[in-house]
């Protein structure tokens, strides 16, 4: 479980960082979407300290770890591939393994897999990220090693489980 818990510290570090080198210079900082709910809830899975995420759960035996961020005020102005493209740089050894436009939430959304490195340990990482009232949101499933369909359908019903007031 320790490997897990530095693995996962490392995955919210990055994933934080990795938007933070976006933000533009100035003393008014993007703040978190107080409208954005996730109801998630499955077996397996636990709430776990976000850190600087909005929400956060790990999956309790292979290690798999969603996350949710939220950042209001900023990332107006690029796309969302692109936003995705540099979110996943930031990662060791990055190689795309597909990507996708959609709509969600009647709104355009974008969704990237990849594989990469976070602390010399490959990791698969599933992302959805989305754009509303001004905030920009990054959805993400980070899996040690390899991914299973559970973890897939556990991102799914986070997923679903997402809604605003």
């Amino acid at each position: 479980m320790k490997y897990y818990t530095r693995l996962f510290t490392s995955v919210l570090c990055l994933s934080f960082v990795s938007c933070s080198i976006f933000l533009p210079s100035s003393d008014k900082k993007p703040t978190k979407d107080k409208n954005l709910q996730v109801q998630f809830s499955t077996s397996g899975w636990s709430p776990t300290d976000p850190r600087e995420s909005d929400k956060a759960w790990v999956q309790e035996n292979r290690g798999d770890v969603i996350i949710v961020n939220s950042f209001c005020g900023e990332f107006q102005s690029l796309p969302l591939e692109e936003l995705a493209l540099k979110t996943f740089k930031d990662y060791d050894s990055y190689k795309p393994l597909g990507k996708n436009h959609l709509t969600w939430l009647d709104r355009e959304a974008f969704e990237m897999e990849a594989e990469a490195y976070v602390d010399g340990v490959k990791v698969l990482i599933h992302l959805r990220n989305y754009r509303r009232d001004h905030c920009y949101y990054d959805f993400l499933l980070i899996s040690p090693r390899s991914r299973t369909q559970d973890s897939l359908l556990a991102f799914q019903k986070m997923i679903d489980g997402v809604s605003f007031k």
